[in-house]
């Protein structure tokens, strides 16, 4: 009896610290996995580029050109990439501080604004990235709760339009637009119309209530915090 006890008690311990080392180590593996894949997608539209560059260098060295689809010299192309990619977003970003970047961009913009279908999406992304990253902060103005979905049940919401005249008068009251996203992808959700008692304030910021929803609502900003 003692002896199976012994061996119960050894297991919990390995099963223990398995589990504890898979936890301490999942968000470091799971952040270098994104990390990855962030990488390769920054650096997809000029791989072709990228290996073309390193065989013609690997050719002018006279050495056998490699693989670069398998392998160190698969990574070496993304790495190589997504590092040339990075310098040309470093290149853009200073370009748009400047005159002639800002008039290249409203230009661009305008473009594709006037193409039927793809205007629209380009609008809707455009503004969308805007209030994700904080150069638009009229699109969510502040941070609320609203009963959803149902009577009892709050979720998290951002008001996005205080005075949306066109859905007033066809509802036949004063209401304003909240946006409740999804959680862990905040850029997806549903627009409510709702009457202005039926909205909760919050002291969250935007950031904080972002910051909420994509970690699954661990990541709680403390009362202190606000003081």
């Amino acid at each position: 009896m003692g002896e199976t006890n012994e061996k119960t008690t050894l297991a919990s311990r390995l099963g223990h610290n398995f589990l504890t080392g898979l936890f301490l180590l999942m968000p470091i593996g799971l952040t270098l996995y994104v990390v990855s894949v962030l990488l390769d997608l920054m650096g997809k539209f000029i791989q072709p580029a990228i290996e073309f560059g390193l065989a013609w260098l690997w050719h002018n060295a006279k050495i056998p050109v490699p693989d670069f689809t398998v392998g160190l010299y698969r990574q070496l192309v993304v790495v190589s990439s997504a590092l040339v990619m990075i310098f040309i977003l470093i290149f853009v970003g200073y370009l748009s501080k400047r005159l002639f970047g800002k008039l290249l961009h409203r230009w661009f913009g305008a473009v594709l604004e006037r193409i039927p279908g793809l205007g629209a999406l380009y609008g809707t992304i455009r503004q969308m990235v805007d209030a994700l990253s904080g150069r638009n902060k009229d699109t969510f103005r502040r941070v609320v709760m609203v009963e959803f979905p149902r009577p009892g049940m709050w979720s998290i919401a951002f008001v996005t339009h205080e005075q949306p005249t066109v859905f007033s008068e066809a509802i036949g009251k004063q209401v304003v637009n909240v946006f409740i996203p999804a959680a862990p992808a905040p850029t997806t959700g549903v627009i409510l119309h709702l009457s202005p008692e039926e909205v909760r304030e919050t002291k969250l910021t935007v950031g904080e209530a972002l910051g909420l929803l994509m970690s699954f609502g661990s990541v709680v900003p403390k009362p202190e915090s606000k003081e």
